[in-house]
């Protein structure tokens, strides 16, 4: 089944109309009305960036091919698909009117089970070709990523092995002292930046295997408050349920290690220090839904909301001494378990990101010890 989608529907008074939306209410999408004409309907679905429009023909304050052309034009839009119902007889006589800047043209008499289909396949296909989209993204993206840290690595092995020699051979020039260790300071970062590529290269690699979330969780909980207990500046607890059992998840024990490592991070960075930072990890699952989720929750500085749509993009980052891969990794991770990522924030209150993954029903429960039953 196709997740849970957007639908924006230009408002129409007719009895077909009503009943395509309590159908499609009822089997789980999020179907919205807009009331206006032309200029609203291009409004509001620039605004709300539906998975599908449904235009009706009927109401003479619509230009239907109009609002196509605009939002077929609009880079932000143009993924969106179009649906146009109305009354026409023959499929020549839509492609007359409309030209070919919809999606696709259908009577609005058709029995409902018959346009839910076409809706539903339209979906479908959509899904499929923006995953074929990502595939390709992220395969190039490795290549680039293996190919930065090829080319990175060595040279600044070099110029960091020399920096400290001279260094030891120069201990009593202070000059040559702080010069050397701003390129000792520098080269680090960039070799930090190099792991964090490679470390998105390798992400999916690894064999899959019955995993213990909530140890590998513990254990990583762990290491980050180990790291951060020498600095007094950073009061941050990392507080995980100690009756919190889930079962097993079929996963690459590094690939998640690598995710959660990449969650716990981000929001250790959006804790300003001096604060008392309180980050939460909540589990549980929707045996209904066939999911199983993990929620990672801070009390940090939050995102803004202009900036939401765009921190699992690759390279974004608000941070100097980050490359933007992190939620990147976190989201590719997932996607390739059939999963997906939500991430939900308000500025000034903290974030929590959601990974909602396949239940497996005939995984075992982790034992104590974190063994298999």
């Amino acid at each position: 089944m196709i997740r849970r989608k957007n639908i924006l529907f230009s408002f129409d008074q007719s009895i077909e109309s009503q009943h395509l939306y309590k159908y499609l209410r009822d089997r789980g999408f999020s179907p919205v009305l807009v009331e206006g004409g032309t200029a609203e309907i291009i409004y509001q679905t620039s605004l709300k960036r539906p998975d599908l429009l449904i235009l009706y023909d009927s109401p003479p304050d619509i230009d239907v091919h109009e609002i196509c052309k605009i939002l077929k034009g609009q880079m932000e839009t143009q993924s969106i698909i179009i649906l146009v119902l109305d009354g026409k007889d023959t499929k020549a006589e839509k492609l007359a009117t409309f030209g070919l800047t919809a999606d696709d043209y259908v009577s609005r008499f058709l029995p409902v089970e018959e346009l839910y289909a076409k809706i539903y396949s339209l979906l479908s296909i959509r899904d499929l070709h923006l995953q074929l989209l990502e595939s390709e993204k992220f395969a190039a993206l490795g290549r680039l990523a293996d190919r930065i840290a090829h080319e990175f690595r060595n040279p600044l092995t070099v110029i960091g092995g020399f920096a400290h020699r001279i260094k030891k051979k120069h201990p009593n020039d202070p000059t040559c002292q702080e010069y050397v260790s701003r390129i000792i300071k520098e080269v680090n970062r960039l070799e930090r930046i190099v792991d964090q590529v490679t470390e998105f290269e390798v992400s999916t690699v690894g064999q899959y295997e019955y995993l213990d979330l909530i140890k590998l969780l513990k254990e990583l909980a762990e290491e980050f408050t180990a790291c951060m207990r020498g600095v007094p500046e950073r009061d941050i607890t990392i507080d995980i349920p100690e009756n919190a059992q889930i079962p097993l998840i079929h996963a690459s024990r590094q690939g998640m290690k690598n995710v959660f490592k990449n969650l716990f991070e981000n929001a250790v960075d959006a804790i300003p220090e001096g604060r008392k930072g309180l980050i939460q990890v909540f589990t549980g699952m929707d045996v209904e839904e066939g999911i199983l989720w993990v929620k990672v929750k801070d009390n940090g500085i939050g995102i803004p909301p202009e900036e939401l749509d765009k921190v699992m993009d690759p390279f974004y980052t608000t941070k100097p001494y980050r490359i933007g891969l992190g939620l990147t990794l976190v989201y590719r991770h997932i996607r390739d378990m059939q999963g997906r990522v939500k991430i939900e924030s308000e500025e000034g209150k903290g974030t929590t990101v959601t990974l909602m993954l396949p239940l497996i029903l005939k995984a075992p429960l982790p034992t104590h010890n974190g063994a298999a039953s």
